[in-house]
């Protein structure tokens, strides 16, 4: 492709030089950018920078998003911990209350076991009664029974 007759010229006056001179050679000027190049870088620092805005506008969407949510919770909490402090204090008005009381709470289920108690003697007694009115009918009978055949065996004596 290249002629080998221009490089040994070049290279013969490289290695002659004349009154020990220094030859320099001038730098080859940079080739052009091309359109295309150029197009393309552009495009793509707008694509960068287009995702970027993208990604950052994400970014917010979610924190909103995330935020509006973590408000609402927040009021939601606030709100039962107000009503738990308030039935708190229901709470240990109620305890003072059942404390200051206490006394009659106990007298009323002694008083409970208590009737309850007296019924069940009652009816152990009427039970007992019962009994020994049966036996009492019965002796009286034998007796009744006993006092005839006396009386027959005497009547017949």
């Amino acid at each position: 492709m290249f002629s080998t007759i221009n490089n040994s010229t070049a290279q013969k006056a490289e290695q002659l030089p004349e009154d020990d001179a220094v030859v320099s050679e001038t730098p080859k000027a940079r080739p052009t950018s091309s359109a295309t190049m150029l197009n393309l870088a552009t495009t793509r620092k707008a694509a960068s920078e287009q995702f970027a805005q993208a990604a950052k506008a994400e970014k917010a969407y979610r924190i909103k998003k995330k935020a509006t949510m973590a408000r609402a919770n927040y009021n939601e909490t606030k709100e039962h911990f107000r009503e738990a402090f308030s039935h708190f204090k229901l709470a240990f008005k109620g305890l003072f209350s059942v404390i200051a009381n206490m006394t009659y709470l106990i007298s009323e289920k002694r008083e409970i076991r208590k009737q309850a108690a007296e019924r069940k003697a009652h009816e152990k007694n009427l039970e007992r009664k019962k009994k020994l009115e049966e036996q009492l009918a019965k002796a009286e009978a034998e007796a009744g029974e006993s006092r005839e055949d006396d009386k027959e065996k005497g009547s017949d004596d």
